[in-house]
């Protein structure tokens, strides 16, 4: 996927390339929703995509956020001032994002951590507000149906999305899709590594066939027999 150039997963839902991540766009009738908006930068790579699907910035409604990582609200600030988008997040990340808490490091490792701290610095950019803190089970304002699934482990709120209408789960980190397998997500950079397992075998609760992630490939079918199958294979997951 070429930066600024959508991929179709379904009808009226793409991935667009940002920096250091993909953003979701879900095309409804009248309006757009963004999930997650990339590192520092992405700003402009995110409005070129949305042009490309003939998606003005102003039918931008919502940009739903995964969680606090900067690779997923570095480009947050700039790309609300080019669409003037409400910002949704779980409430448990919210502070992270709006700079009401500080920002820490994803990386566990304190070595790894302080060797990147630059980097992630800088992909973080400036600190944006959010306008809807968000629980487990609810609705996004978005004219289609899209489920909040509180999935905690990779951050406190870190959080997947359903869109029923398209059998869609879209997961941020909170799985990888590498060498056509599904994985967990990586430890390195997990708050929690049980429980966010635990919180896979929560993902069993929903009906999708499909499953978008942020630094991969979508798993276009047969995408919750795959994670049946990885849950198998993680004991914190099964008990």
């Amino acid at each position: 996927m070429k930066l600024a150039n959508p991929i179709e997963v379904a009808p009226g839902l793409y991935q667009v390339h940002a920096v250091a991540a993909r953003v979701t766009v879900l095309a409804a009738e009248r309006s757009a929703l963004l999930i997650d908006a990339g590192g520092n930068g992405s700003a402009g790579f995110i409005l070129s995509g949305l042009e490309a699907l003939g998606i003005r910035p102003e039918q931008v409604s919502v940009i739903a956020v995964t969680h606090y990582h900067p690779d997923h609200v570095g480009g947050l600030e700039r790309l609300v001032a080019g669409t003037n988008a409400r910002v949704a997040a779980h409430r448990l990340d919210a502070g992270f994002i709006d700079g009401s808490k500080p920002r820490p490091d994803p990386y566990r490792n304190r070595i790894v951590a302080g060797v990147t701290r630059p980097v992630v610095t800088a992909l973080y950019g400036r600190a944006a507000s959010v306008d809807i803190r968000l629980e487990d089970g609810e609705a996004l304002p978005f004219e289609e149906e899209v489920r909040v699934v509180h999935t905690p482990g990779h951050t406190p709120g870190s959080i997947c999305l359903l869109i029923p209408g398209k059998g869609v789960l879209v997961v941020g980190d909170a799985m990888q899709f590498r060498f056509g397998r599904l994985g967990p997500p990586s430890e390195a950079v997990t708050a929690d590594v049980r429980q966010a397992h635990e919180s896979l075998a929560k993902l069993l609760q929903l009906d999708f066939d499909t499953i978008c992630f942020s630094h991969y490939q979508p798993l276009r079918a047969n995408g919750r027999r795959e994670l049946e199958l990885l849950v198998e294979r993680l004991p914190a997951a099964r008990a």
